[in-house]
């Protein structure tokens, strides 16, 4: 389940190579980030950060058909019991640059809504700076 990763990672990389060199531009639209480039090296990124998306679920799917309904995929370990077992959960939601964070619990709630607020000042600071 790596090679969507390093895929993505790769394109990552490719684009903000682009972005340094000066062959791609960066505007803001709202709050957004657009990039736009001409240069072959540009595309690439572009093309490896989709087929990462496409090979990542694409491997998704292969892992849901080949575990079959009712078995436990290979990699996966055997369920426990409900009640040995908890849980826990959370996430951020940007809308813009207001952070709306969630969890299980409160603590995890609070540390999503510190990642939440500290992408969000990466973020503003990395626009600005440009």
């Amino acid at each position: 389940m790596l090679i969507p990763i390093g895929v993505f990672l790769g394109g990552i990389a490719l684009v903000a190579a682009t972005v340094a060199t000066g062959e791609t531009d960066v505007s803001v639209v709202l709050v957004f980030p657009v990039f736009s480039g001409s240069s072959l090296l540009f595309l690439l990124g572009v093309l490896l950060i989709v087929a990462s998306f496409i090979t990542g679920f694409a491997m998704v799917g292969v892992g849901q058909i080949e575990s079959g309904p009712g078995q436990i995929a290979q990699n996966q370990a055997p369920p426990e019991s409900a009640s040995s077992r908890r849980t826990e959960y959370g996430g951020v939601v940007l809308i813009g640059p207001v952070p709306i964070a969630f969890g299980s619990n409160k603590r995890i709630a609070l540390v999503m809504l510190v990642i939440g607020v500290v992408t969000v000042v990466l973020i503003l600071g990395l626009l600005l700076a440009l």
